[in-house]
């Protein structure tokens, strides 16, 4: 009897076991580990501690890590120390110099350094520093430190990125005179690097034409054409945004006929977006045609965009936009809703004939709302057209509320003071109230403008706005509360002054903050430390150096390449959301063509919710390029 409860304790254990190992199996088997996991003992046992200090905030808990045997520790920590406050910058200044590497002088180029610039600068003619210090005067340097790097213009640094990025990024807060301004373009132009060339032009796209003075121009002009026409897409890119009416048409019909267009897209948008600010001349017709059967949407809404305003019927480029686009059922939403709109810029009445069309718009992509609403107000009335937005609303669903509410404070500021009637203000008074009564935080959010508008609301509404702020709680919904600080500052600041005083001494530091910069006389206390969720560090180092990140979309596959070692807080938290299952079905909630996609919001699905944790930032001194997360 002994041996048969042996055996079944045995068979027991045995078959635990078996369990145990298949679940552990099943477990382990698709979660991706890199074949290359990090095992270096100095980063594995160190980073753990390192973020132990990032986590306090502190300087110099910090300070100790700059100097650490392991170069990966020590270019994490000076990251750290980009969004870490510093009570005396000096010693890390001095440490910097003595590292002299790029991420170090990164660092120090986030922190407002008034007292050392003209130290910098003595230090800058130390010929192995000038790089490093270039990125630090571009980004905290004055008036004097452009005098400074403009005196620089005919030394071997002149044709260093860094060195004229700088002078770049200060030439965009300050102004450069006609002679320094001749001097950087035949700097830029006689240099070998075609990289320091855009940079050096940089700062005046950023700015506008009108940047450059008309000499300047000139010169620009005539060192462009040396250089050549199609050398470098970017720097045409760059040179039309500064000569548009010069160069427009001839890049357009220089690049299609090298049939280049079509692979040159950031190009080709941004000569679509010229259009709008050039004569609508034969040449340039002739050049927005072209731009119009280009095979990339984008770049046929920003033409069509463009032509807005600028289009006559006895045209043919108008004929060919209605009869060729407009009539397309083909044709995406976006570019046919583009078109629509050019024309009955025109035709106001053509609308009305697509109305069918333009209402199955906003369920197939509510992004396009705003759009749709657009064309509702060249053939309705305004009673109408806020029955359209009573009817978004009224879905219940927050992004139409959203997008009605945002649509409908462009429509109120340009409806003409006649049209607001004293039904119509009843009437968006009522729609205003309605979408706050939802409760919801992003509408709550998007609605201040209107709140704002005193020909909408007076300074009797406030009791009733403010009943509806009771609807929010901290800190879910601090953007609301952010907000309506501001709108009570601009418009109720006598009658809010208790309301804030309560929220004040609710101690909550975020929100106290942003009171303050609203204006509101908030004392400051010091922030209580934030408790970040560090990385499963042992998950981490199985995920290797580079591990490759695929979205799986409807229009495709997304995959970046991601860094373990600059990132681990951010890395972790994706990898586990990931593993959860967490992002199935979430939207890019914003979707800005040619600018920028964003999602992730897996809890709302529209940018005002996220995880129940926080992390640490975690900047990069890669910078922001096209391509970039």
């Amino acid at each position: 009897m002994k041996y048969i409860r042996l055996r079944v304790w045995f068979l027991f254990f045995t078959i635990a076991a078996i369990v145990f190992l298949l679940l552990r199996f099943s477990m382990d088997s698709g979660i991706y580990k890199s074949d290359s996991p990090i095992t270096d003992s100095l980063i594995t046992s160190t980073y753990p501690e390192l973020y132990e200090a990032i986590s306090k905030r502190d300087a110099s808990l910090l300070k100790p890590f700059l100097t650490y045997e392991s170069q990966q520790v020590r270019e994490q920590a000076w990251r750290a120390l980009a969004v870490t406050p510093i009570d005396s910058l000096s010693p890390f200044i001095d440490l910097a110099v003595q590292q002299n590497t790029e991420v170090a002088w990164f660092a120090i180029s986030q922190h407002d350094i008034p007292e050392q610039l003209r130290q910098l600068e003595e230090l800058w003619k130390e010929g192995s520093l000038r790089k490093g210090i270039s990125t630090v005067l571009g980004q905290q340097g004055d008036e004097q430190s452009l005098d400074f790097l403009l005196r620089q213009l005919n030394t071997d640094i002149a044709d260093e990125f860094p060195f004229a990025l700088a002078i770049s990024r200060l030439g965009i807060r300050f102004d450069i005179d006609r002679d320094e301004q001749i001097a950087i373009l035949q700097q830029a132009f006689d240099g070998e690097s075609e990289r320091t060339l855009r940079a050096y032009l940089y700062g005046w796209y950023r700015a506008s034409n009108e940047a450059l003075t008309p000499v300047a121009r000139d010169t620009l002009f005539s060192r462009w054409r040396l250089f050549g026409m199609g050398t470098n897409p970017k720097i045409d890119q760059y040179v039309n945004k500064l000569l548009k009416e010069q160069t427009t048409s001839t890049l357009v019909i220089f690049y299609n006929g090298e049939q280049r267009l079509e692979d040159e897209i950031q190009l080709s948008i941004e000569l679509a977006q010229s259009m709008g600010e050039i004569n609508l001349t034969p040449d340039n017709a002739l050049a927005a045609k072209i731009l119009l059967i280009h095979p990339n949407p984008l770049v046929k809404k920003q033409v069509l965009q463009s032509l807005a305003g600028k289009l006559n019927q006895d045209e043919g480029l108008y004929e060919y936009v209605k009869n060729s686009m407009v009539e397309d059922s083909t044709l995406a939403s976006m570019v046919w809703l583009q078109a629509l709109e050019t024309v009955a810029g025109v035709e106001p009445s053509i609308a009305a004939d697509y109305r069918e069309r333009l209402d199955r718009i906003p369920e197939k992509n509510p992004y396009l709302i705003s759009g749709v609403l657009t064309v509702y107000e060249e053939f309705l009335s305004p009673e109408e057209y806020l029955q359209q937005i009573e009817e978004l609303i009224a879905k219940k669903e927050p992004i139409f509320a959203m997008e009605a509410l945002q649509s409908l404070d462009l429509y109120w500021q340009n409806l003409t003071e006649e049209a607001k009637t004293e039904s119509l203000i009843n009437k968006v008074r009522e729609l205003v109230f309605l979408t706050l009564d939802s409760g919801d935080r992003g509408i709550a959010y998007v609605v201040y403008p209107l709140l704002k508008k005193e020909d909408l609301f007076y300074k009797s509404d406030f009791k009733e706005i403010n009943e509806k702020l009771s609807a929010f709680s901290l800190p879910g919904d601090i953007e609301v509360y952010q907000r309506f600080g501001l709108l009570y500052k601009e418009r109720f600041e006598e009658q809010a002054r208790q309301v804030i005083d309560s929220l004040v001494a609710l101690n909550y530091a975020p929100l106290n903050r942003s009171l303050a910069d609203a204006g509101w006389e908030v004392e400051l206390t010091k922030e209580p430390q934030t408790d970040f969720r560090m990385p499963d560090w042992k998950r981490l180092w199985q995920l290797g150096r580079h591990p490759v990140w695929t979205i799986q979309t409807e229009k495709g596959e997304i995959k970046i390449r991601m860094n373990t070692l600059s990132a681990p807080a951010t890395i972790s938290a994706i990898d586990s959301l990931s593993r959860a299952g967490a992002y199935e079905g979430v939207p890019f909630h914003r979707v800005v063509p040619n600018f920028v996609i964003q999602g992730g919001d897996i809890t709302r699905q529209d940018g005002f919710g996220g995880p129940d944790f926080v992390i640490p930032t975690e900047p990069s001194e890669e910078g922001f390029t096209r391509g970039a997360a």
